[in-house]
C-alpha cells in the first residue's frame, strides 16, 4: 500500500525534505482501513527510478521512498512524494505535459516527437486511452474536491479547467485519497 505525501513537487524537494524532515513522511496511524494503529515504525527505504526528468533537473536516479511497518496488523506501507506515481516509473510532470499537448490537439506522433521524455509513442497512446476511460469516474471524485469543474462535462474542457486549477499530480493524489485506481 502506497501513501502519497501532498506538497512535494519534484524529485529534488523530495530528497531535500527526506534529508531535512524525515518526520514529515511517517504517518499518524496505519494506512490499512481495518487497522488504523497509531505508532507505526519505520521499516526501511527502497528506490525508485523514475524517468522523464529532462525538464531542466539533474538525473537523481535512485530516489530512496520510505517504508513503514504496522506492529499491529504487520502490514507495510511506502510513503510516496506527490510527484511519483504509484504504480508508473514517469512523473507526474511529464504525463502533465503529454496530457496538455494532447489537449492542445496535438496527434501522439507530434506529442511523443515534441516532449523530450523517454515515453514511447505506445505509452503515450495508453495514458490518453486510459485517462479517456476514467473519464466519468476520475470528474465525480474531483468535482467533490473542486466543486467549480461541475459545469466543465467534456473530457477535453474539464482536464484544460482542472490543470489549470491543481497539477496533475495533486489530482491523482486526491483521486488516489479517495480510494481511486490512478495510473
Amino acid at each position: 500500500m502506497a501513501v502519497i505525501l501532498p506538497g512535494i513537487f519534484s524529485p529534488i524537494q523530495h530528497q531535500d525534505t527526506l534529508r531535512k524532515a524525515p518526520e514529515s513522511y511517517r504517518p499518524e496511524r496505519c494506512p490499512q482501513p481495518a487497522c488504523r494503529h497509531v505508532g507505526i515504525w519505520c521499516h526501511g527505504r527502497y528506490t525508485r527510478k523514475p524517468a522523464g526528468m529532462g525538464f531542466d533537473q539533474p538525473s537523481l536516479d535512485p530516489v530512496p521512498i520510505p517504508r513503514f511497518y504496522c506492529p499491529e496488523c504487520r502490514c507495510t506501507c511506502s510513503v510516496l512524494p506527490e510527484c511519483i506515481p504509484p504504480r508508473s516509473r514517469y512523473l507526474w510532470e511529464v504525463r502533465q505535459v503529454v496530457f496538455l499537448l494532447l489537449l492542445a490537439g496535438n496527434s501522439i506522433n507530434r506529442t511523443h516527437a515534441s516532449n523530450g521524455s523517454l515515453a514511447t509513442r505506445r505509452t503515450i497512446k495508453r495514458w490518453w486511452r486510459d485517462f479517456k476511460d476514467r473519464f466519468l469516474n476520475f470528474s465525480l471524485h474531483l468535482r467533490l474536491h473542486l466543486p467549480c469543474m461541475g459545469r466543465h462535462a467534456e473530457f477535453s474542457e474539464f482536464w484544460r479547467a482542472c490543470l489549470s486549477l491543481r497539477p496533475l499530480s495533486t489530482a491523482m493524489r486526491l483521486l488516489h485519497e479517495d480510494g481511486v485506481c490512478v495510473p
